[in-house]
């Protein structure tokens, strides 16, 4: 057994542990150093919640066609981030234009007739959607009139939401009707 009781205690062990916790080393013990301090951890950016622009309603004050379809055509480039902007009929016909390249315009008439038959598979909604076409993105959407179909579309960067969408076949009904 010990001659020590389980409750004692020594001054200079206590005085040590707690100049290593309290980090100032005693002067009895130079060969002590406190650990360094850990390196702060990289400050957290928070981004704010991106805010949703708010695209107006579309608004076609003109009986004239071929005025309608630019108006859209504009409306759209000026409301959505795109490099370009078309309309075309399911024939693949270019009604209007502007910033996009023939070869993605010609590529609405295939892409209309093969959304036809796409349209035929039970809960699939191919009215609007979007497509890598290489680097690039076509976003459409589509609006059906006694008159045929008719693709709004626009090609950028990323594909555009579901709202975005909606607003382009919205924005496209308006300026059919009538025509």
């Amino acid at each position: 057994m010990t001659d020590r009781s389980v409750s004692w205690t020594d001054a200079k062990s206590v005085a040590s542990l707690l100049a290593r916790v309290s980090g100032t080393p005693r002067a009895q013990n130079a060969s002590f150093r406190p650990a360094p301090a850990p390196p702060a951890p990289p400050p957290v950016l928070v981004q704010p919640k991106p805010v949703e622009k708010v695209v107006p309603r579309i608004e076609q004050t003109s009986d004239n066609p071929s005025d309608r379809l630019d108006l859209l055509v504009a409306w759209t480039l000026d409301n959505f981030k795109c490099t370009g902007a078309f309309v075309a009929d399911d024939n693949g016909l270019t009604l209007a234009a502007h910033g996009i390249s023939e070869a993605h315009v010609s590529l609405v008439g295939p892409l209309l007739s093969a959304l036809a038959g796409v349209r035929t598979i039970p809960g699939i909604d191919a009215s609007s959607g979007a497509l890598f076409l290489g680097a690039n993105m076509m976003s459409w959407a589509e609006a059906r009139t006694e008159r045929g179909g008719f693709c709004l579309g626009a090609v950028g960067q990323e594909p555009f939401s579901t709202r975005a969408l909606e607003q382009l076949k919205e924005a496209l009904e308006i300026t059919l009707q009538g025509l």
